[in-house]
C-alpha cells in the first residue's frame, strides 16, 4: 500500500493506493468523526447500513458519525482514493455554519451517501482532493485542509438540495426484513438485543436472521452492535461524561467487559480516551 496522511487536530487527510486489493483488509468500521472519501482508480462498491452504492472514478461518499459502512473491492484493478476525516464541531468553532453539514445530518442512515461526479456544477471533487494534498505540503494543513472542505461540502449541500436529485441507493437484494432490523436496532441500542429477541421483532428464525444480516452488512450481528455501541460511548464521554455512566446508558452491563472491548476495539482506555477529550475542549 502506499499511502500519504496529514494529521491536524480534529482533521485527518489520508491517500492511500492498493494494488491489490482485498475485502479482508477493508472490513465494516463506524466511527464518531464525519468521512468524505473520492474514488481516483478501481472497480468497488460501499455497503452503508444495508445499502449498496456502486462507485466510479470521481465518486464522492459521505458517511456521519455512527453509519456503519464497508466497502467491496475488485482484486483485479489497483484502488486509490483520498480520504478526508473530521469532526464537524472543528468547522463550528471556525466560524463555519452549521448549514455546511446538511447534507451529513438532514437524512436517514445508509440514504444519499453517494455523489457522482457529473452531479456537481462547475468542480470535480478528485481535483479538490488532489490540490489539498499538495498544499499540504506547503502550507498549514489544517488552514489548507478546512478552506477545500468547506467548498466540498458547499459543493455537495447544493446537489443534496435540488428536488429533483434521487436517491441515491439501492437496497440489497429487496431485503426488506433486514432493513427492518437494522431501523430495529438503531432505534433500540440501548436496551436488550438478543438474537432470540430480534428473531421474534422480524419473524425470522436465529439462522435465518444470522444469514440476512451477514448478507445486507457484511458482518454480524454481535459486530454491528458492538460497533454502535462503542462509538455512542465515545460520543457520551466527549459531552463530559464518566466512562462507567456512559457504557451503563449504551447497553454494556459489565464495566470490565466493556473496558477490554473498547481497549480490544480503539487501542487505548475509555479513561483515556476522555481525557484526550477533555483537552480539546475549548478553554
Amino acid at each position: 500500500m502506499i499511502h500519504e496522511k496529514y494529521v491536524s487536530t480534529g482533521l485527518i487527510l489520508t491517500h492511500g493506493i492498493d494494488q491489490n486489493p482485498s475485502d479482508r483488509t477493508f472490513s465494516l468500521h463506524v466511527h464518531e468523526d464525519f468521512e468524505l472519501l473520492c474514488v481516483v482508480t478501481g472497480k468497488v462498491g460501499y455497503i452503508v447500513e444495508g445499502q449498496l452504492y456502486d462507485l466510479h472514478p470521481g465518486s464522492l461518499m459521505l458517511m456521519r458519525n455512527a453509519e456503519t459502512h464497508k466497502l467491496l473491492v475488485n482484486k483485479s484493478e489497483p484502488y486509490e482514493r483520498y480520504t478526508l476525516n473530521f469532526n464537524p464541531q472543528l468547522l463550528l468553532d471556525h466560524g463555519f455554519s452549521e448549514e455546511l453539514l446538511s447534507a451529513f445530518l438532514d437524512r436517514n442512515l445508509g440514504e444519499r451517501n453517494h455523489y457522482a461526479e457529473l452531479e456537481f456544477d462547475g468542480i470535480q471533487p478528485l481535483v479538490i482532493f488532489q490540490q489539498m494534498l499538495e498544499s499540504c505540503a506547503e502550507f498549514s494543513p489544517e488552514s489548507v485542509i478546512l478552506s477545500h472542505l468547506s467548498t466540498l461540502l458547499y459543493a455537495v449541500n447544493r446537489v443534496f438540495r435540488r428536488e429533483t436529485t434521487p436517491l441515491r441507493h439501492a437496497p440489497l437484494d429487496g431485503n426488506e426484513s433486514g432493513r427492518q432490523l437494522l431501523r430495529y436496532i438503531n432505534l433500540h441500542l440501548n436496551e436488550e438485543l438478543s438474537v432470540g429477541a430480534l428473531s421474534r421483532e422480524v419473524h425470522l428464525s436465529p439462522a435465518q436472521l444470522n444469514r440476512v444480516f451477514r448478507d445486507l452488512t457484511g458482518t454480524s450481528i454481535y459486530n454491528y452492535i458492538l460497533s454502535k455501541r462503542l462509538v455512542a460511548v465515545q460520543e457520551r464521554m466527549a459531552k463530559g461524561e464518566s466512562a462507567l455512566s456512559a457504557s451503563q446508558a449504551c447497553g454494556f452491563h459489565d464495566y470490565s467487559a466493556f473496558y477490554r472491548l473498547y481497549k480490544k476495539r480503539f487501542g487505548s482506555s475509555p479513561t483515556a480516551q476522555r481525557r484526550i477529550g477533555e483537552k480539546r475542549e475549548p478553554k
